[in-house]
């Protein structure tokens, strides 16, 4: 059993457990909220409380343990289980909330930027020009 850590520790986090099936099982830090309860009022729910579940049986067969550390990413956490077998994953209890896609378009963040200081130097020109015309009158 181990739990996930970040760099900056903002990311939610999540206990590893090793299963019956020597699998690694992410379970949410909210399954272990002591307010808990069969039917939660609305303002739990609001709050992100889960209903209470039955307990899961988890007993690990041949995994003697999990290690995370910090990845680079915040959202990131890299864990890695040893047993029987060796397994090693990256994974996103939050979700890459700080991470680009595939198809980001760099071409238009250089244009909005060149852009931005295209309006700043205009902005400055005129400011100049502005003050010298108020300083001969």
């Amino acid at each position: 059993m181990a739990v996930t850590a970040t760099a900056k520790g903002i990311t939610s986090k999540q206990l590893l457990i090793g299963t019956i099936g020597d699998q690694v099982l992410a379970l949410d830090k909210r399954f272990l909220d002591p307010r808990r309860s069969v039917n939660p009022t609305q303002s739990e729910k609001e709050e992100g409380i889960i209903p209470l579940t039955d307990s899961l049986p988890i007993v690990p067969q041949g995994l003697r343990g999990i290690v995370t550390t910090p990845a680079k990413l915040e959202s990131t956490s890299l864990v890695f289980s040893y047993g029987v077998d060796l397994f090693f994953t990256r994974i996103a209890p939050s979700r890459t909330y700080d991470s680009l896609t595939e198809d980001f378009s760099y071409a238009l963040l250089l244009l909005t930027i060149v852009a931005l200081v295209a309006a700043l130097l205009v902005t400055w020109a005129l400011s100049e020009k502005k003050e010298l015309r108020e300083k001969w009158r």
